[in-house]
């Protein structure tokens, strides 16, 4: 009798670990289908892709063939970088910074939320033909074309040109430079800038204005001087400006001839007194 009843009720037991795990495989089913799950991210394949010319011979290559400052590319040209800054702290509009070992480039993408695809680190293939090249400022930009200036590639096109590569690597590292040392080859290149401080009439005032975006100036212990510009769609926009001597991290821009440098966020300021 008594083993009767065990056979029973081990028979139960089994009964109910089975339906938890039916009910358990349904359950988790239904959170994936309505979306409560977050699904493994999805890697563009970018196999069979090759780099052919580096971000410097492209900047090159648009110096020597197109004398307008702005043309179509219809060479099979593919490059390949890694993203050095985005656009999560709305420092950054609608474009994407790479970088490789020769220098750096600005691509123009009519898409916003970019960081959720591209972030730091993310490593990129570049299908160039049929894209275009020209020049915001002076500086040379990879976009589309726009009434025949350079424009932002639409944001239906962008997969056709930009290919993932596997997942995102380590954050890229800047590149140690003092302001008397800027080139036009360390533009749009992640740079660091030790023992710099803001001047005094820009210490506590907010980064950005709420109207328009606002330019500090940071200087070096002799003098020399390079802008910090900052959107008024930054999220750090109304943070004020801080004292003391510390190290700057950014993106390194020009715009018409006058040096500029875009932090990407308030953890690229290292040192300064809060």
């Amino acid at each position: 009798m008594i083993f009767n009843m065990k056979n029973k009720m081990n028979k139960i037991n089994k009964i109910g670990a089975a339906l938890l795990i039916v009910l358990g495989t349904a359950f988790l089913g239904g959170c994936i289908k309505e979306g409560n799950l977050d699904a493994p991210p999805v890697i563009t394949p970018s196999a069979g892709l090759t780099a052919n010319m580096t971000l410097a011979q492209l900047t090159q290559f648009y110096v020597d063939s197109m004398a307008s400052g702005f043309g179509i590319i219809n060479k099979d040209i593919i490059i390949k970088g890694v993203v050095i800054a985005n656009d999560e702290s709305g420092n950054i509009y609608k474009t994407l910074y790479l970088k490789d070992n020769s220098g750096g480039i600005n691509v123009a993408l009519d898409q916003t939320n970019l960081y959720t695809t591209y972030t730091l680190g993310q490593r990129i293939y570049i299908k160039c033909k049929g894209l275009y090249l020209g020049n915001y400022g002076g500086v040379m930009e990879l976009g589309y074309t726009n009434a025949g200036v350079i424009g932002r590639i639409p944001s239906t096109l962008i997969k056709n040109y930009l290919l993932l590569d596997s997942f995102p690597q380590n954050p890229p590292v800047p590149k140690l430079i003092t302001i008397p040392t800027f080139t036009n080859s360390a533009l749009c290149t992640l740079v660091k800038i030790d023992s710099v401080q803001f001047t005094t009439a820009d210490i506590g005032q907010p980064f950005s204005t709420s109207t328009a975006s606002t330019n500090h100036t940071l200087q070096d212990s002799l003098g020399n001087t390079v802008i910090v510009r900052t959107s008024n769609y930054a999220n750090f926009a109304a943070s004020p400006v801080p004292s003391g001597v510390g190290s700057v991290i950014g993106v390194l821009s020009s715009y018409s001839g006058t040096w500029q440098l875009y932090i990407r966020d308030l953890t690229d300021l290292k040192g300064f007194k809060q």
